[in-house]
């Protein structure tokens, strides 16, 4: 079986960006789009993304139309409270919705980690620690670390490191799902944050903020693809690097800057990956 998908994340800087993907994907006509987190638009603040819920179904059915089926992950500044709908969403067959889950969609197994160590940025929801014996907090934090509570309102947190310490970690998440998988060597992860040592993670400030424990998990199992996000910038300061090769795996972190929508195209044929085009960079 061929399939051409189409991946990308981070297309919460913009409303505009949603309609630029509508677009790209009657242009590219892929089969399958995945977004690797960070879907609603943050232009008028975290809180009101739920009044974005209604428009997210209108630009997937608009998707859909193209005959492509859509499948994503929350990301770090993606409000909590939409999960729910984004739930409903997966069942009802509109969406394929995978966070902390597997699903097999056309072939392949689908797994999705929204989970990111920590970061200086005040909403801490989707942090979580590394690994079960390490809470990770980052050194300098702009501002108080909060969350938001079950009425949709910000709430500071008064224990950040304690906060933490009370949620699985990002190992944890990636070990749960890849025991329930048929075949590891046959799947595809949307993991929005990337791994160290990649140039993934390279930001604009010159730090490198990426996950030793997923570098860990994917160069021990080795699956087929992954996909990435939060860095926006690093293929811009990197060198232009938005694939890498680890083992067998075989990784994108798009990026998602202001110059056009940022996505990479493949093809995927017996477990093979080919014909990878980025969108602002072109053919590797």
């Amino acid at each position: 079986m061929i399939m051409k998908i189409m991946v990308l994340a981070d297309i919460h800087q913009a409303k505009s960006k949603w309609g630029e993907l509508i677009e790209a994907v009657k242009e590219e006509t892929p089969e399958l789009v995945a977004v690797a987190g960070d879907l609603l638009p943050k232009e008028n603040g975290i809180l009101e993304q739920l009044s974005f819920l209604p428009t997210l179904r209108e630009y997937v059915e608009a998707i859909r139309k193209t005959g492509a089926e859509m499948v994503f992950i929350p990301g770090n500044d993606d409000n909590q409270l939409a999960v729910p709908e984004m739930e409903k969403g997966d069942k009802e067959g509109l969406w394929h919705y995978v966070s902390d889950r597997v699903k097999e969609i056309k072939g392949y197994e689908f797994c999705g980690c929204p989970w990111v160590r920590d970061y200086p940025f005040g909403y801490k929801h989707w942090v979580a620690p590394e690994r079960a014996v390490e809470v990770y907090t980052a050194p300098v934090q702009l501002g108080s670390p909060v969350h938001i509570n079950y009425k949709n309102e910000i709430e500071e947190i008064p224990d950040l490191k304690e906060y933490l310490s009370r949620k699985p970690s990002i190992q944890e998440s990636l070990e749960s799902m890849a025991k329930q998988l048929k075949d590891i060597s046959n799947s595809i992860w949307l993991i929005h944050g990337p791994p160290a040592y990649l140039d993934f993670d390279l930001c604009g400030s010159g730090d490198r903020v990426g996950s030793p424990a997923v570098y860990e998990f994917l160069w021990e199992k080795q699956p087929l693809l992954s996909v990435h996000g939060h860095i926006h910038e690093a293929p811009e300061c990197n060198g232009n690097i938005w694939v890498q090769q680890l083992g067998r795996t075989v990784c994108i972190q798009p990026g998602q800057m202001d110059r056009g929508l940022y996505y990479v195209t493949f093809t995927l044929q017996e477990g093979s990956v080919s014909n990878m085009i980025h969108s602002i960079y072109g053919k590797r």
